[in-house]
């Protein structure tokens, strides 16, 4: 019996995460909202040298607290196009999260089946919303509680190092990660063995590293206020935030909500008040960390991806639950993931049928084009709620060069950033108001203008006699417009 049950996990780990790369890799696809931008940092990494109007404008970065990732995707971009490489690191991120839950569990005494869930928490609204660096750094996340549960515990010189070091490498690999993984990791570290400061110690690496790595790049630089509300909804989105991207999915929600009753009957008894505060602390913040903090939003969401091994923390293993008890609990654990996974499976599809046109009007245009993306409509059917057709007109200039319109080298924390000085186009918070578009101001700086709308918007956006730009193509859903010179706007 233990024989078969020590196969079976690792199998069904391996099945899973299997099936999940087929999925990636059979769409063309993914519903991730910044995805298209990543692609594009990467993409002008690989121009930097090519001398041209466009590359001339951007620089390297290398002091950012979002680097790990980008070093990865770029070295399999040598071997694998852009795309296929970013859809490689986000599968190598789930399923290596699976993996750290599951050691998490078994170094706590909990079911080791419970890390299977790694895998549906893989698809939590981080993932949605296309934060490839932060999910590329939750497994470091997770491998960090299980550090600090053994150093906690018994503090020393080497397991010290190593959660040190641990910390400074989240740091590279995402600084709002290792920010919110204070909230488990602070209240896990002030009790325990050993003195305090031998607990604590670990914490300086990144602090020390931040000193005198970031701070002389202006990474902390604030790029906006503060806004703090009272949202009472915040707890009502955590299940649907777990394994979706909000609670206007109703079959994220129920999932969710499946997933923390398949965790609750896994686990035993509070082990005290210690170790209730992490997750206290997640929960909080989850409800009352400001909606936009430093200028930065989608902040407080992202706790969510906290929930889960901070409960583990919280609460003790079942003692010696009966066979059936456990069989039972197993199979929900499993049934949520393929539910998950199934689901992800069936909606891609969906969405590449939705992608399909704007790839269709894409492909008759020239290259190195000024693109002027105007999404009017960023959600589709697919995935509810999910504004994933944002950023696509991006792709455009993945693949054929030119100017995006907008772009993410507008920000002083990204990889590939704008030189000091270059005009940008399309600032900060324009992607989501196209109806703030005014062509007789824009309309020359741009060749073309890609637009997502079900409605036929010619009259609205270039209005008059004379118009700016003249409707050049139209599939579906998605509309291109091509600029007419001014002379030859007069002539008309």
């Amino acid at each position: 019996m233990r024989a078969r049950e020590s196969v079976a996990l690792p199998t069904t780990e391996a099945l899973l995460s299997s099936s999940l790369l087929v999925v990636f890799f059979s769409v063309r696809d993914l519903p991730l909202v910044d995805l298209p931008q990543h692609a594009l940092q990467i993409s002008s990494w690989l121009h930097l040298d090519a001398h041209d109007a466009a590359s001339s404008n951007l620089e390297l970065n290398f002091r950012t607290p979002y680097f790990l990732c980008y070093p990865l995707v770029r070295l399999l971009v040598s071997v694998l196009p852009v795309l296929a490489a970013l859809k490689l690191t986000l599968w190598l991120s789930i399923t290596a999260q699976a993996r750290v839950l599951r050691a998490l569990c078994e170094r706590l005494g909990h079911d080791p089946w419970l890390g299977l869930l790694g895998f549906p928490l893989g698809f939590g609204f981080g993932f949605y919303f296309g934060f490839v660096a932060f999910c590329a750094a939750l497994p470091l996340v997770y491998l960090a509680v299980l550090l600090a549960v053994g150093h906690r515990t018994a503090p020393s010189l080497h397991s010290g190092l190593k959660l040190g070091a641990l910390l400074a490498l989240l740091l590279v690999a995402h600084g709002i990660a290792l920010g919110l993984s204070m909230a488990v990791l602070g209240p896990l570290l002030l009790w325990g063995g050993g003195k305090p400061w031998q607990r604590l110690l670990p914490l300086l690496a990144p602090a020390l590293l931040a000193g005198v790595w970031l701070a002389p790049g202006g990474t902390a630089t604030r790029v906006g206020g503060d806004l703090w509300q009272i949202e009472p909804g915040r707890l009502l989105e955590l299940p649907a935030q777990l394994v979706g991207f909000a609670s206007t999915d109703q079959i994220a929600t129920l999932l969710g909500m499946l997933l923390l009753i398949a965790v609750a009957a896994s686990v035993g008894a509070p082990r005290g008040l210690t170790f209730a505060l992490p997750l206290v602390a997640v929960l909080l913040s989850h409800a009352l960390f400001p909606t936009l903090f430093r200028g930065v939003g989608m902040i407080q969401p992202r706790f969510s991806a906290y929930v889960v091994p901070a409960a583990l923390v919280a609460f003790a293993p079942l003692a010696d639950p009966p066979r059936a008890l456990r069989a039972r609990t197993r199979a929900l654990i499993v049934g949520v993931v393929c539910a998950v996974v199934g689901l992800f499976a069936h909606r891609v599809r969906l969405f590449n049928q939705e992608t399909a046109g704007f790839h269709e009007l894409t492909a008759r245009l020239s290259s190195g084009l000024a693109i002027r993306p105007l999404v009017f409509e960023r959600s589709g059917a697919a995935f509810p709620g999910v504004p994933a057709h944002l950023h696509l007109p991006a792709y455009y200039s993945v693949e054929k060069g030119g100017s995006p319109g907008y772009s993410f080298a507008m920000y002083s924390t990204s990889v590939v950033r704008f030189r000091p000085g270059v005009m940008i186009k399309m600032g900060s918070g324009q992607e989501w108001v196209p109806e703030g578009f005014d062509a007789t101001r824009e309309a020359d700086e741009y060749d073309y203008f890609i637009v997502k709308s079900s409605t036929d918007r010619t009259s609205s956006l270039f209005a008059g006699p004379h118009p700016a730009a003249v409707l050049d193509q139209h599939v579906g859903d998605w509309w291109g417009y091509r600029r007419v010179p001014r002379a030859q706007a007069t002539r008309f």
